[in-house]
C-alpha cells in the first residue's frame, strides 16, 4: 500500500478522478463479458438471453403515492389506544409488536385493559388542557371617530 501522505491535494485530486476512470472501466469490462458469457450459456441451452431475462425480471416494486409537489405524503400516527399509568411517555397504538413496557407490565399482573383505561384518560386531560390553553378572543370597541 502507498504512503497517501507524501502526495499533495492536488496530486490527491487527480489520483482520485484515475481511480475513479479505472473503476468505471473496469465495471464496464466486467459488464461486458458476464453479457457475453450469459448470452453463450443461453444459446447453449437452446434459448436468446431476452428469452431468459424476459421470463425473470422482477415484479416492479410499489410505487410511493406522491402529493402533487411531489414529496411523499405521509401517514397520520395511529391513535393510542394504552397508555403506561405512571408514565404517559410510553403509549402504544395496539398495533405490531407489544412494546417492552407492556410486557413487564402484563408479566407484573397488569391487565391490557388498564392500560386502556389510563389512554382514555390522558385523552381526556390532554383535550380538557387543549381547550382551557386557547386564548380568549375579544374584539376591540369601536372606537368613535372625532369629527
Amino acid at each position: 500500500m502507498t504512503n497517501l501522505s507524501i502526495y499533495t491535494i492536488p496530486q490527491l485530486k487527480q489520483l482520485t478522478a484515475r481511480i475513479e476512470k479505472e473503476i468505471a472501466k473496469r465495471e464496464s469490462v466486467t459488464k461486458s463479458d458476464l453479457l457475453k458469457k450469459l448470452t453463450k450459456l443461453a444459446k447453449e441451452s437452446g434459448l436468446s438471453l431476452d428469452d431468459v431475462l424476459g421470463n425473470a425480471t422482477p415484479a416492479p416494486a410499489k410505487a410511493r403515492k406522491v402529493s402533487p409537489k411531489g414529496t411523499a405524503t405521509r401517514k397520520e400516527p395511529l391513535p393510542i389506544k394504552y397508555r403506561h399509568p405512571s408514565n404517559r411517555d410510553l403509549a402504544w397504538s395496539g398495533r405490531g409488536r407489544r412494546p417492552q413496557w407492556v410486557e413487564a407490565w402484563l408479566a407484573q399482573g397488569g391487565a391490557m385493559s388498564a392500560l386502556e383505561i389510563a389512554a382514555q384518560k390522558m385523552e381526556k386531560r390532554s383535550m380538557k388542557q387543549a381547550t382551557e390553553a386557547q386564548p380568549v378572543v375579544q374584539e376591540p370597541p369601536a372606537e368613535v371617530a372625532a369629527g
